[in-house]
């Protein structure tokens, strides 16, 4: 058997994939420290000095090469892997006489799990790397907040915990469906056809309104965080400008990496159950 797994995947394509996640995490560590030199960018300029300025300037541009050389070659990259694991797919079905829906599917499965590394683990490592080097940097600005950033995460992650089970299955149920749509289509029925449409509709609905809950769960967690972060450090006996500006900024960049990491989870869950389809092959 022959197995197209995310693993399998990475591992026939390590050196490709591994450049893009080198560029990736070099781009982001850049950005992490935008923040910090800013902070004392405004406090240099308040003071009238410029070194911080001329800092975060030369920062920014390290970042923004860093991350132009990376758009400019993982796409070339990821279409080459596409191109390569899908013809294979295809070739083994043909030899194996299966359905041309089924192929027809599954191709388009392996697109998404291609895309994951291309979209979803770039978004994934930039999130968990945003998420670190805030929760780092505020550990030196402020205990308080940096231990309402770790119940945050311990809270999010509960929330996951709880809802692996029903995402799983929404996948099997949309994606099974997805398999028998080339049949349903050829054989003219309108009937069957609505009743297919309305099946997927179904599907997506019901995970939609399950990442609606916990995402409106997530959102009112971190209002409260950002609150509780700009109290703080406002009322901190050597609070500057700088400081309030570098604090609220990284609690933010938490906020936005950790608002994040549950739509790749969520992804991972589903082509945890592409990869078990593909592996009928």
């Amino acid at each position: 058997m022959i197995d197209f797994s995310i693993k399998s995947i990475f591992k026939q394509y390590k050196w490709k994939i591994s450049l893009t996640f080198l560029l990736l995490v070099l781009e982001n560590v850049a950005k992490v420290l935008q923040p910090l030199v800013l902070g004392m960018a405004i406090n240099d300029l308040i003071n009238g000095a410029k070194d911080g300025l001329w800092l975060f300037c030369i920062l920014y541009c390290v970042g923004f090469i860093l991350g132009t050389l990376r758009r400019y070659y993982d796409t070339p990259a990821y279409t080459a892997i596409y191109t390569n694991v899908a013809s294979e797919i295809a070739d083994i079905q043909n030899v194996k006489k299966v359905q041309v829906s089924s192929i027809a599917a599954r191709s388009a499965l392996v697109k998404e799990l291609i895309d994951f590394f291309e979209h979803d683990i770039t978004q994934a490592f930039t999130s968990t790397i945003s998420v670190i080097g805030a929760l780092v940097m505020l550990a030196f600005f402020d205990v308080w907040i940096f231990s309402g950033c770790l119940i945050s995460i311990l809270i999010i992650i509960l929330i996951y915990i709880l809802s692996t089970k029903k995402i799983y299955n929404y996948n099997i149920g949309l994606n099974d469906e997805l398999e028998h749509r080339i049949n349903i289509l050829e054989k003219r029925e309108q009937a069957g056809i609505l009743r297919h449409f309305k099946n997927i509709a179904n599907w997506l609905v019901k995970m939609s309104d399950l990442e609606t809950i916990n995402f409106s769960i997530i959102e009112i967690l971190l209002f409260v965080l950002a609150i509780f972060a700009l109290y703080t450090s406002a009322s901190a006996a050597n609070a500057t400008a700088g400081s309030i500006f570098s604090v609220l900024t990284y609690v933010m960049e938490f906020s936005g990496g950790v608002f994040m990491l549950p739509i790749v989870f969520q992804q991972i869950i589903r082509l945890r159950e592409i990869s078990s389809r593909l592996k009928t092959i």
